[in-house]
């Protein structure tokens, strides 16, 4: 184990608030309907082994129908679950006494997500954990945070903070042997890119022309799938199916391409 930079940080505060979000339209995928969600928000303070502070920010929808798809609980019953095990991770990330770059202090807590998730879902009554990906999920607003705030407290873009210069630890700490002596720095851009493509989600009951009807709201935005190629001049799409009827999944995607082309 290293001693330590004098860049090291340790988590002072974590506070976990819930955002409302509306959906302008119905959203199907993998055979499920929502028409809203939630934002989970995470605020942390960090200090420095010198005494310094600083203040980071990380949010990410809930997420539960795609990282959670059970068998078993009800989607209302996974989303608080969820919810509940985001306000946990926040207080073990409150409770760490560890002093040291996000990374290690993220590593850490994530060791511990698995019999957290075990108990959370015990004092809610419910017979099925969350799976990794739920949990990730979940916990994934208080990791960035630690990041942002960290980035924050020594005036640099976060993705600058991930080299042997920052890190303690080498990614094989994290990985295996195949990364000893790297670290994360050989995997990330130094500059912003000038352009990255938009993928346009096209959810399984997104109306692609005007003979699909629907509830079209009384806005401005485009409607149909062919609206918004056009008003945003889509080149990428990202198609949600209903995963249980092949044939349907088959035909969509056809006509998913007719429209595009």
């Amino acid at each position: 184990m290293s001693h330590g930079k004098s860049t090291d940080i340790s988590v002072r505060e974590v506070s976990i608030s819930f955002e409302p979000v509306p959906y302008r339209a119905p959203l199907k995928f993998g055979g499920r309907v929502v028409s809203s969600g939630w934002l989970v928000n995470a605020e942390v303070t960090v200090e420095s082994r010198d005494g310094r502070r600083a203040g980071g920010f990380g949010s990410m929808p809930v997420g539960n129908v795609w990282a959670w798809p059970s068998a078993v609980l009800e989607p209302d019953q996974t989303e608080r679950a969820m919810k509940e095990f985001s306000c946990e991770v926040g207080r073990l990330f409150q409770d760490s006494d560890i002093c040291g770059h996000p990374l290690e202090i993220d590593a850490a807590a994530a060791a511990e997500y698995p019999q957290l998730a075990s108990r959370t879902v015990a004092a809610l009554g419910l017979p099925e954990a969350p799976p990794i990906l739920a949990q990730l999920v979940s916990a994934s607003p208080v990791d960035a945070a630690v990041h942002d705030a960290y980035g924050r407290l020594h005036q640099l873009n976060a993705f600058d903070t991930l080299s042997r210069d920052f890190c303690n630890q080498d990614l094989s700490a994290y990985l295996d042997d195949r990364f000893r002596g790297e670290y994360a720095d050989r995997y990330t851009l130094r500059a912003p890119v000038s352009a990255l493509p938009l993928y346009h989600l096209v959810g399984a009951l997104d109306p692609l022309t005007s003979a699909d009807g629907g509830n079209r709201p009384s806005d401005s935005l485009p409607w149909t799938l062919g609206e918004w190629i056009l008003a945003d001049e889509l080149t990428h799409l990202k198609i949600k199916l209903n995963g249980d009827q092949l044939d349907w999944d088959v035909e969509r995607v056809l006509a998913i391409e007719r429209v595009a082309l």
